[in-house]
């Protein structure tokens, strides 16, 4: 029945209240402008942020990563957000011989991981941009979709 249960009203100093309509919205809103607090080429998407950026020189790339993340971590605590340290990684993407595991990339002294292999927004990537990992989910998935359907048809046959 519509209309049939009614919240309290709570006043809220910051942030967006979750469960609403509105809420995607006033949250996009709301971090809209930590696109403009570092220099990274920001992706926003729902509460996903991918932060972009790039230099030939690797040991420059590390430090302006460094320094950039001091600066998204200022950002975050000014705005009273806080980030998901187990969820955040980094992918260098080179066409030269170097090992990510030897790349110390820190926000608020927190170590992030550098991974191989990354969905991004539905789409599997890795270091190489190749679409090997792409293509073997995609595989793995037609190949669970395609035993789903024969045992419906199975189950089908035997109904009628």
């Amino acid at each position: 029945m519509m209309g049939a249960f009614k919240s309290s009203y709570k006043r809220i100093s910051c942030g967006v209240l979750q469960g609403s309509v509105i809420s995607p919205l006033l949250f996009l809103i709301y971090i809209n402008d930590i696109t403009k607090a570092s220099s990274f080429h920001t992706t926003l998407f729902a509460d996903d942020i991918d932060l972009h950026i790039s230099n030939s020189c690797f040991n420059v790339l590390q430090t302006t990563v460094n320094l950039e993340l001091c600066k998204i971590d200022h950002w975050l605590r000014a705005n009273k957000l806080s980030l998901n340290y187990n969820k955040t990684n980094f992918m260098l993407l080179t066409s030269r011989k170097h090992n990510p595991a030897s790349s110390k990339v820190t926000i608020n002294n927190h170590i992030i991981s550098p991974e191989d292999n990354l969905n991004y927004l539905g789409v599997f990537l890795d270091n190489k941009l190749s679409w090997k990992p792409h293509v073997q989910q995609v595989k793995t998935h037609l190949s669970r979709v395609c035993g789903i359907l024969s045992k419906l048809c199975i189950i089908h046959r035997h109904l009628y």
